[in-house]
């Protein structure tokens, strides 16, 4: 889908749904923050599993450059909202994972996941050649370099940043964000 570059959420949803029907399971890798645009019916025919990271390690990350952001470009709250939104529609629990527990244990991440979409597990699933993929988006040579060097899933680090380890000017973001992450964190498997 990625390949597709493109903004017309109905031509999106069409490309799933015809590659399901070739394939069988699809697996569309979507950011938050474009999901308003999708079409609602069709959304709720989908399995969601929403990946979450502490606001510490996304603030550090995405953020730290760029002083203007709020919480809302964290994308935690609309997050929840459209977890929320979703558990009343499907009268069922969408997956959430937390990145550092499926960095932790990808296996058993990974199986309770599968578990859950009444998918056969596989060990291919823990491990990927390096280098570009034909999926990948417009953005991937500007911001995948890790991606395209990594093998498999990364050794979580020692060092774990906390809101005392964050810099000063993004605490007041860190602890607008928290709230909507320890309400995800709850649901996460």
């Amino acid at each position: 889908m990625l390949r597709m570059e493109c903004d017309d959420a109905n031509k999106i949803h069409g490309e799933i749904e015809k590659n399901e029907k070739i394939q069988g399971n699809v697996f569309v890798k979507n950011n938050i923050d474009t999901v308003q645009y999708m079409n609602e019916n069709r959304l709720l025919k989908y399995r969601h599993i929403f990946v979450i990271d502490d606001p510490a390690e996304t603030i550090v990350s995405r953020i730290i450059t760029d002083r203007s952001k709020t919480s809302a470009d964290i994308y935690l709250e609309q997050q929840l909202r459209t977890y929320n939104w979703l558990k009343e529609k499907t009268k069922e629990d969408p997956i959430v994972i937390d990145s550092n527990g499926l960095n932790r244990d990808p296996t058993i991440a990974l199986t309770h996941i599968c578990e859950k979409l009444n998918l056969p597990f596989t060990d291919k699933m823990l491990s990927w050649p390096a280098g570009p993929k034909s999926i990948d988006g417009l953005w991937a040579e500007s911001s995948y370099n890790e991606v395209h060097a990594s093998t498999g899933f990364r050794t979580i680090s020692s060092t774990k940043r906390t809101r005392d380890t964050i810099p000063n000017h993004l605490v007041s973001l860190y602890d607008a964000a928290l709230p909507y992450y320890e309400k995800l964190l709850t649901h996460s498997i």
